[in-house]
């Protein structure tokens, strides 16, 4: 019998798929609970990820299969890779992430934020003139699920999307796709670039200041893959000398941001707390898809999302 230990609780409906695959099933809500007796005879480990670390290298032995209810894995020790199968719920975050983008680019463009400051203040300024995102153009970096669906809703707003991923391999809902080597070439064409990339050895810090000055002035970066893509030195030149008309960020180097951070102190930025993928429906689509692979791995097939060490996703 496949024996499976999970930190995320499943509701009776999922509980009784599971009683139906026959197997059996363990819920642990505390790392402190995640004992040597607890895992020696554990075949599949499911976890959000933030216990991963190399004091449970040993205790997850057994293990055959660890399934990580989170795209990013960056912080998983390479010795948990050794015999064992690691996935993840890569896919998931399309929607909310496609959506956040959207309504953070609306509120900048629409001039909500302003419109919100003038109702608290009991002011009416008939004068406030927002944007479009009627016929911009915007490059996304990264074209997996996230950038597709994000380049998908763009065009039912008439933007032109070019997409950057290693190969330059053409991709469904881009107008465009290049090579990620080439992006310098094609910044100033961008009214907005959104990264979705990881964090690898290639993008740590690969958003430089030389990124920025390749774009329009009058552009807006949004940031909603890893907070390493810029290092916080960049971030605040940036800031500083207003390179480009706006950031938005959900994703930072450290995390929580101290109240005293840097960041809070400027106005041509837009700051969220690592937010775009949560929903209410988060956890229902991470178990739906571990289920869904589940199914493969008890009937021997080959399990989907199964992530490289090497490549970082």
């Amino acid at each position: 019998m496949v024996k499976i230990l999970s930190n995320a609780e499943l509701d009776e409906s999922k509980l009784k798929q599971l009683e139906e695959k026959g197997v059996e099933f363990k819920y642990v809500s505390n790392k402190e609970d995640l004992t040597e007796d607890l895992l020696k005879d554990v075949d599949v480990f499911n976890t959000y990820g933030g216990n991963l670390k190399e004091d449970m290298v040993e205790l997850l032995q057994s293990v055959k299969w660890i399934n990580v209810m989170s795209a990013g894995v960056d912080n998983i020790p390479e010795s948990l890779y050794k015999n064992k199968i690691i996935t993840n719920v890569s896919g998931i975050h399309k929607i909310p992430m496609a959506e956040y983008t959207i309504g953070l680019l609306l509120a900048h463009y629409k001039k909500l934020y302003e419109a919100y400051d003038n109702q608290k203040n009991k002011k009416w300024d008939y004068k406030l003139t927002g944007g479009e995102l009627y016929g911009k153009t915007a490059i996304i970096l990264g074209t997996g699920e996230i950038g597709k669906e994000l380049a998908r809703l763009l065009k039912a707003f008439h933007v032109k999307v070019i997409g950057f991923n290693t190969s330059g391999r053409e991709v469904e809902y881009f107008d465009e796709t290049e090579s990620i080597d080439n992006v310098k070439n094609r910044l100033s064409e961008a009214d907005f670039v959104v990264s979705i990339l990881p964090s690898t050895k290639k993008t740590r810090g690969s958003v430089d200041i030389d990124f920025f000055k390749h774009m329009n002035d009058e552009a807006v970066f949004v940031n909603i893959g890893r907070g390493d893509l810029i290092e916080d030195e960049t971030l605040k030149h940036v800031l500083d000398k207003k390179l480009i008309s706006h950031l938005i960020l959900d994703v930072f180097n450290d995390e929580p941001l101290d109240k005293d951070a840097f960041i809070y102190e400027y106005d041509n930025v837009t700051i969220t707390p690592h937010g775009s993928a949560r929903t209410n429906r988060y956890t229902e689509r991470a178990l739906d898809m571990f289920l869904d692979n589940l199914e493969n791995y008890l009937n021997d097939e080959e399990l989907f999302n199964v992530v490289s060490y090497e490549k970082g996703y």
